[in-house]
């Protein structure tokens, strides 16, 4: 017989979340009711705030306050498919997570093999799993047991003096996690149907360079 599985979904948001976003967590909620072994949980914990690295200190409490096997991480902004918890389950590491395109321009992603060097990973056209030294937390699963077995506090933001900048809670997260000799895995395949949801402010510019693609298009065809 399976062993049911503890699952605790965690979501730092502020006053709202995206409508895509509440979209595909309804689904992947129908569905992980729908195929979970029996005598499994399911557990939603959202706090809002302002402070990321308290409230994903917060969630994490919450987590384990319900005996959960496993955290799933998820940012309000996020877009997933709906068997997103099995994809990154079955793999069956302490910590996977999948890699993302940032939501502002110049578009990059938020995996890195060296994080303080700024030395990205990308996931287009990739296949399998692949380490790295840190990655953004808006799609992470992590085992329980990685953080009873580590220092609180689990997330911090601090400063970078060789690189001049601001880390932010998942890369200090990453760092911790890997001192303590856990492994950052991210998933090819399951990155490349992961969206990130943002805004951008439409001008003319915009509505010209539309005009010179349609008269590509024209030019193309005569």
């Amino acid at each position: 017989m399976t062993k049911g599985i503890n699952l605790s979904v965690c979501v730092p948001a502020r006053d709202t979340v995206n409508t895509g976003f509440a979209y595909d967590l309804a689904r992947m909620s129908a569905r992980w009711y729908a195929n979970a072994p029996e005598g499994s949980a399911f557990n939603l914990h959202f706090l809002q705030g302002t402070l990321i690295a308290d409230q994903r200190c917060k969630l994490v409490e919450m987590a384990l306050r319900a005996n959960a096997d496993w955290v799933l991480f998820l940012d309000s902004d996020m877009r997933f498919p709906i068997d997103l918890v099995d994809r990154l389950m079955a793999h069956d590491r302490d910590i996977v997570a999948c890699n993302y395109a940032t939501r502002r321009l110049p578009v990059k992603t938020v995996a890195f093999k060296d994080w303080s060097g700024l030395d990205y990973v990308y996931s287009l056209g990739k296949t399998g799993l692949e380490q790295v030294a840190a990655v953004g937390m808006g799609a992470m699963l992590i085992r329980a047991d990685v953080f009873k077995k580590l220092g609180y506090p689990w997330f911090q933001i601090h400063y970078l003096p060789s690189a001049k900048m601001w880390a932010g809670e998942d890369m200090f997260f990453c760092e911790l996690a890997r001192k303590a000799g856990f492994d950052i895995w991210i998933d090819h395949d399951t990155s490349q149907l992961i969206g990130h949801t943002g805004s951008l402010d439409f001008h003319h510019n915009h509505t010209e360079d539309e005009m010179d693609a349609q008269n590509a298009k024209k030019e193309a065809a005569e």
